[in-house]
């Protein structure tokens, strides 16, 4: 089975996207360029702007008229912010939001499998729900790795669409930073960029000091 993804938006969703790459190799896909005849194609999408809204229509549009037979996935921060609008979209096979990733791939499975016709599984934020880890560590540059640490924001400022497209802040526990970056450096990677939705909140719903001060020393060491 071929898949492949088509990214828009921040460095979070293109962290997220190489994850997800990973995790369908993982369990036997290969993933090709946009410009290859793919089995699934998978649109990680951004709601920040109307136009990132317009590319991901445009894109699942113009897959499903070349390849009629593929499975076609919205996934990622449009559909979490705008749910109803995004499960009408009849060019998505599969429709799901910005959390719970790992479901992607049953989801899929579902559709190319026959179980499903079609699968619409957005989940909503709760409130204190636990960070979704999604390791990876196949970079495309062989010397810098990137890691994410941190989701979701609680600013909830009025111009702003994150908070109901992330929800409230989550943060990868310190361990398990430690541990991954750990692993990368075993790898041989030399540098290390972490990234987050609002990196500088990193720790604040644990409500006992935890800070993002403490996370990079704790990486540098």
């Amino acid at each position: 089975m071929r898949v492949t993804f088509y990214t828009l938006g921040c460095k979070v969703n293109q962290n997220e996207t190489g994850a997800l790459a990973q995790l369908f190799e993982e369990n036997g896909y290969t993933v090709v360029s946009n410009e290859e005849g793919a089995d699934v194609y998978i649109v990680n999408s951004c709601t920040v702007t109307n136009f990132g809204d317009q590319k991901s229509r445009k894109w699942l549009r113009r897959a499903k008229r070349e390849n009629p037979g593929a499975v076609t996935v919205l996934t990622g921060c449009y559909p979490q912010a705008f749910p109803d609008e995004a499960a009408e979209i009849a060019e998505a096979d599969v429709v799901t939001g910005s959390g719970n990733r790992h479901a992607i791939l049953t989801d899929v499975q579902k559709v190319l499998n026959g179980e499903e016709e079609r699968v619409v599984d957005i989940r909503p934020h709760e409130k204190g729900e636990r960070f979704e880890e999604l390791p990876m560590d196949k970079f495309a540059e062989h010397t810098r790795a990137f890691v994410k640490v941190e989701d979701g924001c609680n600013n909830f400022c009025t111009y702003c669409i994150i908070p109901y497209a992330r929800g409230r802040v989550r943060s990868m526990p310190l361990n398990a930073a430690v541990e991954q970056a750990r692993g990368l450096a075993a790898e041989g990677y030399r540098e290390i960029v972490i990234n987050g939705i609002e990196i500088s909140s990193w720790g604040w719903e644990w409500k006992d000091g935890s800070c993002l001060r403490q996370l990079l020393a704790s990486l540098c060491e």
